[in-house]
């Protein structure tokens, strides 16, 4: 059974979300008009028609598929699909969610900051442990995509800003970074989830840093490389993002990474979080039913061949 009420994670007011659709021209009668046919629409797909799937989650992916129908339509089967085709990445999340003592963030912290910034949310991302050995990319695209699943259910906003603290990577990082479990992410979350980049904010880069951007620039939509925004230190972030909107660990307002992570552990393992995230594992295709030639067709360049040299 899904909930509709606001979740602590991701607050935002009654008005930043009235203004929001005030910015799309968005009506509510004709938005509730939109949801109940692309749900009408979604229902008659006989390789969906199983799934689960919810009208909030709707609504976000109509607004980031800038309200039109078709668009929306053809992200949720794009989301649906490669869920599917990445059960390593979105069925694995049942079991570490059941087991209290498993930890789930360790080496890395991220979290989305409790206030809306213009609209848009920000997003810090942070390797901890120094120590390549710790890295796992199965953990950093589980949790992200967890996370992703709650926003489209609890969160508004018009888009994101994220901020990557590579302090602590290290070529052994890099070394250990599997390509084609990063691509499944990337086309669950850009192609399907949807959620628009307004900036990436990228601190303490390094000699490493054209190396990872070489890496994503394979599979990543290359408009989102011109919102990078490099800085020399925390206090030139300021000119862009103001105290109130980040954590302590780089002189804001917010909680510190670490108590995020302590709130964050907490939250998923409450009964109602933590039963509708092992619910999204139903968020999948059943490509066996999709019509046959176009299924032929489009499972075809699922995933491309990635240039790893």
């Amino acid at each position: 059974m899904y909930i509709t009420e606001s979740h602590p994670m991701y607050p935002y007011t009654d008005e930043e979300k009235m203004q929001i659709r005030k910015e799309f021209g968005i009506k509510d009668n004709i938005l509730q008009e939109d949801i109940d046919s692309i749900l009408e629409w979604f229902y008659k797909q006989p390789h969906l028609a199983k799934a689960s799937i919810n009208r909030e989650s709707v609504e976000r992916m109509f607004i980031f598929s800038k309200c039109s129908r078709e668009r929306t339509k053809k992200r949720i089967d794009h989301f649906y699909r490669c869920r599917s085709l990445a059960p390593e990445l979105i069925q694995t999340r049942t079991k570490v969610l059941l087991e209290p003592d498993t930890e789930l963030w360790t080496f890395y912290r991220q979290a989305a900051m409790l206030k809306l910034f213009n609209g848009k949310r920000i997003s810090v991302f942070k390797i901890n442990d120094t120590d390549p050995s710790s890295f796992s990319n199965e953990e950093v695209c589980r949790n992200t995509i967890m996370l992703g699943d709650l926003r489209l259910q609890f969160d508004y906003m018009l888009s994101d800003i994220w901020i990557f603290d590579l302090k602590n990577l290290t070529l052994g990082h890099l070394l250990r970074v599997n390509a084609t479990l990063i691509q499944k992410f990337v086309s669950i979350a850009q192609d399907g989830m949807g959620m628009k980049i307004y900036e990436i904010h990228v601190l303490n880069s390094n000699s490493l840093t054209q190396h990872l951007i070489a890496l994503f620039k394979q599979f990543i939509n290359p408009k989102i490389f011109e919102r990078i925004i490099f800085h020399g230190n925390d206090v030139d972030l300021l000119k862009y993002i103001p105290k109130t909107h980040l954590p302590k660990d780089y002189g804001g307002e917010q909680p510190s990474l670490e108590e995020f992570k302590d709130m964050y552990t907490k939250e998923l393992r409450e009964d109602i979080t933590r039963n509708y995230l092992i619910e999204c594992c139903e968020h999948i295709s059943n490509e066996a039913l999709r019509p046959g030639d176009f299924k032929e067709e489009y499972l075809v360049g699922s995933f491309k061949k990635l240039d790893l040299d």
